[in-house]
């Protein structure tokens, strides 16, 4: 079910069926009464609404701009930021960070960096609205010895620090998966790597829970996040507060069900949105697991 009822000060209620219907005469994927995922659902308006309201803030010397040169840092990124400014919105504005990805040839790196005769990263740069983190993946990560905030990996528990780390690792392309080098002109072994940029202002996270019998992993999420070390441009800390959550009931398919929790802006209470339901939250941190498994997470960043 994705039907929910938003409840204004205690005592109203509005039914969301006219948008619903505008939504699925968009997308017959998302028909109601049909179970569908939220986290389709949730990026389909995401993205519609960015495209609906988007408009150019161009700058007027788009004539004097520089050719790309992905191996000059400062140019790709001006260069993806004045493209991307081609495409601004209330929601890009609120919802979408930037990433940073690189990719060094190991050869250039091990026969010119030294001597400071080129640069062998490669840089691109792009945007995203959620990050989607691979609960499995990251249990099964070969770094027993890493600790954030002094915590050490469990077997039964992954935290959102161990997720960020497993978002941001570097990859090495060998073998069959060499790179063709601009630089060398050959392919060559290299390393590619991706990080968070800059970060939005409201960052979504989805816990993919991947396929087969792993509902058992428990996430480990804080009310308040500090991601200051998983961010590159930053001027202060990057502190997020938790402000809603969707849970999953269920398997997947028609059985599936999912739950909203969200802390009120008005009062700063939880309460939990189940279809036409709106009860209170007395504990949000010890409940949050009665609803099912958490799905999506909802941070703010603390201004």
């Amino acid at each position: 079910s994705l039907t929910l009822c938003m409840k204004i000060d205690g005592e109203k209620s509005y039914s969301p069926y006219p948008f619903m219907h505008k939504v699925n005469d968009m997308n017959p994927l998302f028909k109601t009464g049909q179970a569908g995922d939220s986290k389709d659902f949730f990026i389909f308006v995401l993205e519609q609404l960015h495209k609906e309201l988007k408009k150019s803030i161009k700058k007027n010397n788009q004539q004097n701009k520089k050719p790309l040169n992905q191996y000059d840092k400062n140019n790709a990124f001006n260069y993806f930021f004045d493209e991307f400014t081609n495409e601004c919105s209330i929601i890009s504005d609120v919802f979408f960070g930037f990433t940073e990805t690189t990719n060094e040839c190991l050869n250039c790196k091990n026969k010119y960096n030294s001597l400071g005769l080129i640069n062998p990263i490669c840089y691109n740069y792009g945007i995203f609205n959620c990050l989607i983190f691979p609960l499995e993946e990251v249990k099964n990560m070969n770094n027993n010895s890493m600790q954030y905030n002094n915590n050490q990996i469990n077997n039964n528990k992954v935290s959102l620090y161990e997720c960020f780390f497993n978002n941001q690792k570097s990859d090495y392309f060998t073998g069959d998966n060499k790179n063709y080098c601009n630089i060398c002109k050959q392919l060559y072994d290299s390393v590619y790597t991706s990080r968070i940029f800059v970060s939005p202002n409201i960052i979504i996270m989805i816990l993919n829970r991947g396929k087969g019998n792993i509902f058992d992993i428990k996430i480990d999420f804080s009310m308040q996040l500090d991601i200051t070390d998983f961010v590159m441009f930053k001027d202060k800390r990057q502190i997020y507060n938790l402000y809603g959550v969707i849970t999953h009931l269920g398997k997947s398919g028609p059985s599936a069900h999912f739950i909203a929790s969200c802390k009120s802006p008005i009062d700063g209470k939880w309460y939990r949105y189940n279809d036409a339901f709106v009860d209170p939250i007395t504990d949000f941190q010890k409940e949050v697991y009665n609803f099912g498994v958490p799905y999506i997470l909802f941070y703010e960043k603390q201004k």
